[in-house]
């Protein structure tokens, strides 16, 4: 049974396929982007495993183990650049497909502020004894987490007004109307708005690891890692459970 879509009409991406570049997209890529998310999250599942490994054995001031921390540290940043790097090139083809993606299942998509999770969100998953370390760092990234929030209820507004509201109600976007040049203009504005944000969520992960030792490190990214994976099994077992009548 298909899933039902409760987004609102504004986040709907069906209803209103707004593209960066042209308001009309010819060819969705929501497949490949899905392909493409479910081996990244076994690829994160692998990734849980080892930063769990490196946990366990506790060898750090070996400098052998060092390096192999440091690596490690290193490819679970890149994992999250990746998914970042293929996300954005996805939002190039539909803006609001990326704001609001359908391969998340309905409880992740509860998390999400601005197309993914708030990059405030992080800084719960610093080790107990090592949180005063980030206290100023999360102060500066709940500024600009707020500041784009602003934005994102101004582009709210836009989408809201009359003019939009009529051709999403007459599905009236033939390229030729004053209603379509404010689309891409919308969609513009969306896709720069999503880049900051993900931009915003990566320089906080960065930042929290640049301010741990690689001990820490491979702790904070244990707990994200664990908490970004349980939630994914918990939606797929919800929807699951859902589908099936339960």
């Amino acid at each position: 049974m298909a899933q039902k879509d409760h987004s609102p009409p504004y986040m709907n991406p069906h209803h209103f396929p707004l593209n960066s570049s042209s308001p009309r997209n010819k060819k969705s890529k929501a497949p490949l982007m899905e392909d493409f998310f479910t081996e990244w999250i076994r690829h994160e599942e692998s990734i849980l495993s080892s930063l769990l490994l490196s946990i366990s054995t506790n060898n750090c001031t070996l400098q052998s183990s060092m390096t192999t921390t440091n690596n490690l540290i290193s490819s679970s940043v890149s994992h999250f650049e990746s998914y970042y790097q293929r996300k954005s090139n996805f939002a190039d083809q539909n803006v609001l497909q990326a704001f609001y993606p359908q391969y998340l299942t309905p409880l992740e998509r509860t998390f999400l502020w601005i197309g993914g999770f708030r990059p405030s969100l992080a800084f719960k998953f610093i080790p107990a004894d090592q949180s005063d370390c980030a206290t100023h760092l999360k102060r500066e990234v709940l500024v600009e987490e707020r500041a784009l929030s602003v934005q994102m209820a101004s582009l709210q507004e836009g989408l809201a007004s009359p003019e939009v509201l009529n051709a999403m109600k007459e599905d009236r976007l033939d390229g030729n109307t004053s209603v379509e040049r404010v689309a891409r203009q919308v969609g513009i504005a969306l896709r720069a708005l999503l880049a900051s944000a993900d931009r915003l969520r990566l320089r906080a992960l960065r930042a929290i690891i640049e301010a741990l030792t690689p001990v820490h490190s491979t702790q904070f990214l244990a707990n994200l890692v664990k908490f970004h994976l349980e939630i994914r099994r918990l939606g797929l077992q919800l929807t699951n459970n859902n589908n099936n009548g339960d």
